[in-house]
Parts: structure tokens; C-alpha cells; sequence
């Protein structure tokens, strides 16, 4: 009965069950091909061996915590849709074991088809990997499977397995029907990262502004530091969001309010950069560690090979987590745009606010990530670490994602505000 249960849950929320199983999916291909990538190069890339790099130690720390990450996020947007689902079958006399086992049947399920499917697919893509380092990257390199990587394969894999299944058993054990049914599942971030609440506006503001580009200007300084100035500079961003775009969107709110689309867009906007201001410096960072770890040194074919792929899964990876929390924070909204319904905004008027709000969301994210890559490339072609054509793969890598993530999350606007539009 709870296994038919489950099974209807996942097919009737297919979309939201795709995009969990997807990232799943992305994670095991990557995990699978990334360690196997690192193990066949002998004299530098290798991890935790003798003479290991320790950019390459840094790296393969670094996605293996943005990996978890991901899952989070995307656990966290999968289960908490399933909520009041959760909390009607305990009100009809469900035990909080039985809705441990519904929750954990349709997880382990995704689970079960992802990891083997993804790990088949990575298998299916070393014969490519090794047609590009041969016949596109002149490498006499081979990706060969490797006994130790799939060792740390097993292992990492076991721990998402673990990982997942206890925040899932958690989440159903911990809830009781009245905080399912609580609409405040997610809220804006607080505080900036430091307190400057002291300093004039003006001087803040400019104090801010300066943190976040003048690093950005020192990238042609040097190669070795950019990733130090990359990371200052995304401290000033943060920042900035607190203290320039937010207080911005709130002045030209106050100064027309007379126009209700800006206003009530602006408004969203705002709270976006609260509410997501973490995942886009993760991202941007993210971005920043792995496209300036590829010019920094003298790269190997493999290397360039394994941080191209890294870059392009982790932007995948860092842009669906995105989606994931602005979709939950999008379906809570029904109640706002229900009441410019009541006072009298138009069908036309609900899509020109949520579009605009989404494309100009995901146009600030894309903004500034060129901002940083297209530096960094400059940086990497006029000291001839870099092409222009893997410069263009960065640059695409980067783009695609967040954009692809406008069609889903206008997607997602658009179920949350169907029984607004179309009552009946």
C-alpha cells in the first residue's frame, strides 16, 4: 500500500521528481569521471597520492562539498513540496514511521535509478573524453578506469546515499501537520556579512562599490592572486546587496509608486537578492575557483580537460540549486499576487511582473559572472594560458545554465499562478 502510495506521488509530481533524479543523475556522472580523470595522470593530478597537487587537492575538495551542496538544495526543494501531502496522511491517522517509510521509499527509489544510470552514462563517455584528448587536444594521455577512484567513487556515492536518506528521515520524523502546513517554509537571508550600519550611506555605498570591483581591476596584476582578488571581490558583492541594490530598488519604489508593475517587481527583485544572495555568491565562486585554476599553472591536456568538465557540471549543478529554492519561494506567493488580482491587475499585468522579475534576476546573475569570467579570460589569453576558443566553451558553459533557468522558473510562475488566472 505505501510502496503504490509512493509510486503515485512520484508520477503525479513528475516534474519536481525529474529535476531531484536529475541532479542525482549529474552527480554520479561527474563524481564517477572526475576522480577517474584525476587518477590517469601520473605526475601531477592524482589525489591523495604521493606528489599530489595541492590545486588538485583544493579542486577535488571543492566539488565534492558544491556536489553536496547541490543535493541539499534540491533534497530540501523535493521534500518540502511533499509537505502537506505529508501532513493530510497524518491528520488520517498516519504514524510518523509510516510517514518516514512513504517519504524514504520514493527517495531511495530515485536513488536507485539514478546512481546506476549515471554511472552506465560516465562509463559510455571515457571512449569521448579520450577522442578529445587525442584528436582535439594532440594528448597521448588515456582515461582509464581506475580501481582506487572507484573506490573513492564508492565511497562518496555511499555518503550521498546516507546523506540524503537521513535528512529525508529527519524531515518526515521532526514534523508535526502544523508546521507542514506553515506557509513560512523558507525565508529571506538576514544580516550582510559585516555591520557597517555606523558609516553614512553614502560612504558605505561607495566603500561597498570599491571592495567588490576594485579586486576585479587586479587581475591583470598577476595570474597567481585571482583567486584571492576573486574572493575578496565577492565579499564586496555580497556587500553590495545589502547595501546598494537592495536600498536602490527600494529608492525607485518610493520615488513612482504610482506604477504598480515596477513597484511590485522591484519588490520581488529585492527580496530575491535576499532570499538567493548565498546561492549566487556560491556560484560566482564556483565560476571564479575553477576558471582561474586553469590559467594559474601550466595545464596539462587532462587538466584542461577535467576543470573544462568541472566548470560546466558545477554551473549545471549550481544553477538547477537555484532553481530549486526560488521555485519553493515562488509557490508561497500565490497569496500576494491573489491580492493584486483583487485591486484589480490584470492577467497581463501578474505575467509582466513575474517575467520581468524573473529575466531580470537571472540577467544580473549573468551580468556579473561575465563580469569576473571575461576578465579572467582576458587575463589567460594575454598571457597565452588560454585560447580564444576554450575561452568561448567558458564563456557558453557559464551562460547556458542560467539561462536555461529562466524557462523553469517562469515555468514554475506560471503553475503557482494558474488558479489565479484561470479560477475555474
Amino acid at each position: 500500500m505505501i510502496v503504490r502510495d509512493a509510486l503515485r506521488s512520484l508520477r503525479d509530481d513528475f516534474t519536481r521528481s525529474f529535476f531531484y533524479w536529475l541532479t542525482l543523475l549529474l552527480t554520479s556522472i561527474f563524481i564517477f569521471l572526475f576522480f577517474n580523470m584525476m587518477m590517469s595522470d601520473p605526475d601531477g593530478a592524482s589525489f591523495l597520492m604521493e606528489g599530489t597537487d595541492p590545486l588538485a587537492t583544493l579542486i577535488s575538495v571543492s566539488v565534492i562539498v558544491i556536489c553536496m551542496t547541490a543535493i541539499l538544495f534540491a533534497n530540501d526543494f523535493f521534500v518540502k513540496r511533499k509537505a502537506k501531502e505529508l501532513a493530510v496522511r497524518l491528520i488520517c491517522g498516519a504514524t510518523a514511521l509510516q510517514l518516514a517509510m512513504y517519504l524514504l521509499i520514493q527517495t531511495v527509489i530515485l536513488l536507485i535509478i539514478a546512481i546506476p544510470v549515471g554511472l552506465i552514462l560516465a562509463n559510455l563517455m571515457i571512449p569521448l573524453l579520450n577522442y578529445l584528448l587525442a584528436n582535439v587536444m594532440g594528448s597521448s594521455l588515456v582515461i582509464a578506469i581506475s580501481s582506487q577512484a572507484n573506490v573513492l567513487v564508492g565511497v562518496i556515492l555511499g555518503f550521498v546515499v546516507f546523506f540524503v536518506v537521513m535528512l529525508n528521515l529527519s524531515f518526515a520524523l521532526r514534523n508535526a501537520a502544523t508546521m507542514m502546513f506553515s506557509k513560512d517554509i523558507m525565508t529571506a537571508a538576514g544580516s550582510g556579512l559585516f555591520y557597517l550600519g555606523n558609516v553614512p550611506g553614502i560612504l558605505k555605498k561607495i566603500f561597498c562599490v570599491i571592495l567588490w570591483l576594485a579586486p576585479v581591476a587586479l587581475f591583470y596584476t598577476t595570474e597567481g592572486g585571482m583567486i584571492i582578488y576573486a574572493l575578496l571581490s565577492l565579499v564586496g558583492l555580497s556587500m553590495c546587496f545589502d547595501s546598494v541594490f537592495g536600498p536602490w530598488l527600494t529608492d525607485r519604489t518610493q520615488k513612482d509608486p504610482s506604477d504598480l508593475r515596477r513597484c511590485v517587481r522591484d519588490g520581488f527583485i529585492r527580496h530575491d537578492f535576499r532570499l538567493l544572495k548565498m546561492n549566487m555568491i556560491l556560484l560566482l565562486g564556483c565560476a571564479c575557483l575553477l576558471s582561474t585554476s586553469l590559467i594559474s599553472k601550466t595545464t596539462k591536456p587532462i587538466e584542461l580537460l577535467m576543470y573544462t568538465m568541472s566548470f560546466i557540471v558545477m554551473n549545471i549543478l549550481l544553477s538547477l540549486a537555484i532553481v530549486f529554492k526560488y521555485s519553493t519561494d515562488i509557490s508561497n506567493r500565490t497569496q500576494y499576487y491573489r491580492t493584486l488580482d483583487q485591486i484589480g491587475s490584470t492577467a497581463e499585468d501578474l505575467k509582466s511582473i513575474s517575467h520581468g522579475e524573473v529575466i531580470r534576476f537571472y540577467g544580473t546573475l549573468i551580468i556579473i559572472g561575465l563580469l569576473y569570467l571575461l576578465n579572467i579570460m582576458a587575463v589567460g589569453m594575454i598571457h597565452g594560458d588560454l585560447s580564444g576558443s576554450f575561452a568561448a566553451v567558458f564563456v557558453i558553459g557559464f551562460v547556458l545554465p542560467p539561462a536555461l533557468c529562466i524557462a523553469l522558473s517562469m515555468h514554475s510562475y506560471a503553475k503557482a499562478l494558474k488558479p489565479i488566472k484561470d479560477p475555474r
